[in-house]
């Protein structure tokens, strides 16, 4: 057995070893009561967050795909100070990431990220619906018909100048709306934690709850509608059962659940 492997045997045997000398070091009466505590301690509780994507490997988007409407975005892994996240640029293109899945949002109603804004696309020129529906952050979640016959999404949107709160309608489809969450500038540098009650949002949004599941999530940029330039970041995606605190560390995700986090990797 090599060094390494001896290394990681020690760093699993370790844990087991204080657990059963804390549980074996009471009295026997104590001691079924202190070994389900150790357990707790020990397993994370499962079924709190379905998925979670933390991007910090460089082949993190190796399971996300790419939707391309006018041109290409470039999505790629990007670090600082070890911490990875996914980058975006516009330059007048318009295309979106995806990943697949699937999970019902009455049993798993939150999600949460963080996002921040290098680059707001350019608005003034520009007075039509179409074009104007450029935005430097958005995050989908898109739900699909068993059979692919009926779509709808529900889009987070990161404005420069629209007020938070305000509920857009998608110029391309009535299936889609749009409510944003952020407005205005992000101080250079800081990530905006963002956490949304999705099925109380597709409620508000469309009347009533969702008979389909959410079959996707999705992350865009674009800027070509205003024939400009946009920049985005992406990091720490959650979908779980409870609200995320803006403060809380990486969670343990359920193993239930897939934290697989994808594409390959692309540099501008």
């Amino acid at each position: 057995m090599n060094h390494k492997k001896r290394i990681r045997l020690l760093f699993i045997l370790l844990p087991v070893s204080l657990i059963l000398i804390q549980v074996f070091w009471q009295p026997p009466f104590q001691r079924p009561q202190k070994f389900k505590m150790a357990i707790r301690a020990l397993i994370p509780p499962i079924g709190f967050i379905f998925q979670y994507f933390d991007f910090n490997e460089k082949n993190a988007l190796v399971h996300w795909e790419e939707k391309l409407f006018q041109g290409r975005v470039v999505y790629w892994v990007d670090f600082e100070n070890r911490d990875g996240f996914i980058h975006s640029k516009s330059k007048q293109t318009a295309s979106a990431i995806f990943y697949r899945t699937k999970f019902d949002v009455s049993n798993y109603p939150y999600v949460s990220w963080k996002w921040r804004v290098g680059k707001f696309p350019d608005k003034s020129h520009t007075v039509d619906l179409k074009k104007r529906d450029d935005f430097a952050a958005r995050f989908y979640v898109v739900f699909i018909s068993r059979f692919f016959t009926n779509f709808k999404c529900v889009e987070y949107v990161w404005d420069e100048f629209s007020p938070e709160g305000t509920i857009l309608e998608s110029p391309y489809a009535d299936q889609i709306k749009q409510i944003v969450v952020q407005s205005g500038p992000s101080k250079p540098g800081e990530w905006v934690s963002e956490t949304q009650n999705v099925f109380e949002d597709y409620q508000k949004l469309f009347g009533g709850p969702p008979k389909m599941k959410a079959a996707a999530i999705a992350l865009m940029t674009s800027s070509a509608g205003t024939q400009s330039e946009a920049e985005g970041f992406f990091d720490d995606i959650r979908i779980g059962k409870s609200a995320t605190p803006r403060s809380s560390a990486a969670p343990q995700v359920n193993p239930g659940g897939s934290a697989a986090q994808s594409g390959g990797e692309k540099q501008p």
